[in-house]
């Protein structure tokens, strides 16, 4: 029924925004539990599907379903190029002949284009995306290492094998930064009345290890009850959230 075109826009608007809204919290607490970049990711896989689903919607139930799973799987919004991608068998008659997928299904090409665009996403969040986790981001993220190591095949010069002068360059730079000198104008050999100089900094302190800081971090974490996080800004947007809805 073409008089009941806002209604229905409305209810797929308003699937994903309750979905959200509804599993919201309990994403946010997996995220303390499991780490934030995890669900980071979780929340792209989760949109991904969404768009898939709704590409392929034939019927107003199926396109409300892929709507609320990309909103119960802490997904993002969607795109705003629908609109020059819909119905391409009608935009693009040359590029897009009528009797294919895309005749049958016409909102399924921007959702597919998005959902390529959400796949680059998630490859660049495992390879490079790091943990900020205060706790979590000391484990061991295989992603990580492996981004690492693909930028390890690009050295800063541009080279495979630099010249001397650029290796030189490149280690009295990053001596510099672990060291935290000032710069040669600015060095000093007296204490600041607040803060000592970086040189009678006592060597024998040694720095904190990984797993000493992970225990630092739990001792001085502050413990955050249901009724502390719930404070009336927090529970004014949730009510805000749930009447757009």
């Amino acid at each position: 029924n073409e008089a009941q075109i806002g209604l229905y826009a409305g209810l797929v608007t308003s699937a994903f925004a309750f979905a959200e809204f509804s599993t919201g919290v309990l994403w946010g607490r997996l995220s303390d539990k499991v780490g934030r970049k995890p669900v980071l990711m979780a929340g792209l896989i989760g949109t991904l599907l969404s768009m898939l689903v709704f590409g392929f919607a034939s019927s107003l139930p199926i396109a409300l379903l892929g709507r609320a799973l990309g909103g119960a799987l802490n997904g993002y919004g969607g795109p705003f190029i629908g609109g020059a991608l819909a119905e391409p068998c009608i935009t693009y008659p040359s590029l897009f002949a009528r009797g294919t997928v895309f005749d049958r299904y016409p909102f399924l090409l921007p959702n597919v284009v998005c959902a390529i665009i959400l796949m680059l996403g998630i490859l660049v969040g495992i390879l490079f995306l790091e943990e900020t986790h205060q706790e979590k981001k000391y484990r061991r993220d295989i992603g990580l290492e492996v981004g690492r190591r693909f930028l390890g095949f690009f050295d800063l010069c541009g080279r495979r094998n630099p010249p001397v002068k650029c290796i030189d360059a490149n280690l009295e730079e990053s001596r510099s930064l672990l060291e935290d000198e000032p710069p040669p104008g600015y060095r000093t050999t007296e204490g600041s009345p607040r803060y000592p100089s970086s040189r009678s900094l006592s060597p024998a302190a040694p720095p904190y290890s990984r797993s000493e800081a992970r225990i630092t971090w739990a001792r001085k974490a502050p413990t955050v009850g249901m009724q502390k996080a719930f404070t009336r800004p927090v529970i004014v947007h949730i009510v805000g959230f749930g009447i757009l809805a």
